[in-house]
């Protein structure tokens, strides 16, 4: 018997997104998934308030959640992932003072 699919609306950053889910806990994973990534824009935004162009703010939220799934699934070396970090930081420093 197939699962019975059901498609549910995520708001993320004002744009309302279909996403088909198949089950509660999926859709609990997707709620919460859309409300760090919402939570995430604040940050960066409010961090980096002189950003040339918005885009910036996706690009930096995208990356830092692929940098947290990377980081969840190899804990035993960080190294690599806080130095690419402080690299991006230092990078957005720069083209703030632009």
């Amino acid at each position: 018997m197939e699962a019975k699919k059901l498609t549910i609306h995520v708001n993320i950053d004002n744009m309302l997104l279909p996403m088909t889910v198949t089950d509660p806990e999926q859709e609990a994973v997707i709620r919460k998934a859309a409300g760090n990534v919402n939570q995430q824009l604040i940050t960066v935004r409010e961090r980096y308030k002189s950003v040339p162009n918005e885009r910036y703010y996706d690009i930096m939220v995208m990356l830092n959640s692929e940098i947290k799934a990377l980081t969840a699934e190899n804990k035993n070396d960080q190294s690599p992932v806080y130095s690419i970090i402080a690299s991006l930081e230092k990078e957005i420093d720069e083209l703030i003072k632009k």
